[in-house]
């Protein structure tokens, strides 16, 4: 698939399930704090393609038990704060067992969260790993919207591969009429 970050290609794992190559990150800044009404959040920012997709990692606690309009609330200041000057998806994450972690984003363009997205599961995975805190093979991201499994090859910390591999789902069937198309 072509977009507007570059060339993905994916291939076919089983009848739902699919593997899909990430744009390589042009951008990595582990250590980029950020202030916000405040107070100062431990931020990582992973852009992935070129031009990049912006992705600030925020580590919650209690991210699964937080009161979802109160983190709407940070992640839309979060998402607008003056450090990201393209803005930014908010990835908040909090490390829930070995190399498994629970992600809610608040997605650029939607202004809100989203079940799911694989830039930021992605960007996340990554982040973490060269912080150290997950490895580098089958890191289980899990959204609202189901789990997503993120691979990273790597030579020491240069990335060579980042890849999704996560389930599909028909939401629906069309006919173009268009004899033009």
């Amino acid at each position: 698939m072509e977009t507007m970050a570059g060339l993905v290609t994916g291939q076919r794992v089983n009848e739902r399930l699919y593997k899909v190559r990430l744009n390589d990150p042009s951008v990595i800044k582990l250590d980029y704090p950020v202030e916000e009404s405040g107070k100062t959040y431990a931020c990582s920012y992973v852009e992935l393609g070129n031009p990049g997709l912006p992705h600030a990692v925020v580590p919650f606690t209690g991210l699964a038990d937080t009161d979802m309009d109160e983190l709407r609330k940070l992640g839309r200041a979060l998402r607008w704060n003056s450090a990201f000057p393209k803005g930014a998806n908010v990835n908040f994450c909090e490390i829930t067992g070995e190399n498994e972690v629970c992600v809610r984003t608040f997605e650029r363009g939607v202004e809100d969260f989203t079940y799911a997205c694989g830039t930021g599961s992605g960007s996340t995975a990554l982040s973490l790993f060269l912080l150290g805190k997950v490895s580098s093979h089958g890191v289980k991201i899990n959204m609202p919207g189901g789990q997503l499994i993120i691979d990273i090859e790597h030579e020491g910390e240069r990335i060579q591969d980042l890849f999704l591999t996560g389930p599909t789902n028909i939401v629906c069937k069309g006919e173009i009429t268009d004899e033009e198309l």
